[in-house]
């Protein structure tokens, strides 16, 4: 059966070659031209998912918390994938009390285990209690969670506080600090990660804010969840 090969890097033929090499990546992805779709070929494989809050939203604290750090997203040891973060998403659902802070994630390192096992000594960051939440995935007709990941957006407790990772580019502000909502608005929140942030296995990520934010949003975090590869 004949087998179409993919080159890792760019391919730069000649306008007037008659053959060309098809370009390739570590995960056994095409490249392709923006006709495709960015993300088409990996969503239509199943591996694209959708890590949401409840609809009536979230309120983000520091990402420096042990106790119910938002949005909170395990990829165990053993799960043989690597999380890419693509995009996350916001809306907001009540004002609170408007303060300022920026949004940002947090990360943590040598996660072990989810929960510490009976008669034996707990680990350094592992996971002691959450309320896990099945990821969705971004092809309609796939049903149930294979991301590999442990999803607890609300309720979980840590033994060791994360670390800052990375800020999101988006910030909320309290303007002049009135607490009405003035007139009907439309908000566009959205930080486009584009693959820049990934989750490797035994690490944690959450979203988290410079200061404890009272409005509550609903955030949704958009990622491909692919097979890890031998970079070796």
């Amino acid at each position: 059966m004949p087998m179409l090969q993919a080159r890792p890097g760019a391919q730069t033929p000649k306008d007037n070659r008659n053959d060309t090499d098809v370009r390739g990546g570590p995960w056994g992805e095409m490249g392709t031209s923006d006709m495709s779709g960015f993300f088409a070929e990996q969503i239509g494989r199943g591996n694209g998912y959708c890590f949401s809050s409840a609809l009536a939203g979230v309120a983000l604290i520091a990402p420096t918390n042990t106790v119910n750090n938002k949005m909170l997203i395990w990829n165990p040891p053993t799960s043989g994938k690597v999380l890419l973060l693509q995009c996350v998403r916001f809306g907001r659902t009540a004002k609170g009390t408007p303060l300022e802070g920026s949004i940002v994630y947090g990360m943590q390192q040598n996660v072990l285990s989810a929960t510490p096992v009976a008669g034996t000594t707990t680990l350094p960051g592992d996971i002691t209690s959450y309320t896990k939440v099945a990821a969705v995935n971004l092809r309609s007709d796939i049903v149930g969670d294979q991301s590999g990941m442990l999803f607890a957006p609300a309720a979980n407790s840590l033994n060791v506080a994360p670390s800052l990772w990375a800020a999101s580019g988006i910030a909320q502000t309290a303007d002049n600090g009135i607490t009405s909502v003035q007139g009907p608005q439309v908000q566009y929140a959205v930080d486009w990660i584009w693959g820049l942030l990934q989750l490797w296995p035994g690490s944690l990520m959450c979203v988290g804010a410079a200061v404890a934010l009272s409005t509550t949003y609903t955030v949704g975090i958009y990622a491909l969840s692919l097979p890890k590869p031998d970079f070796a």
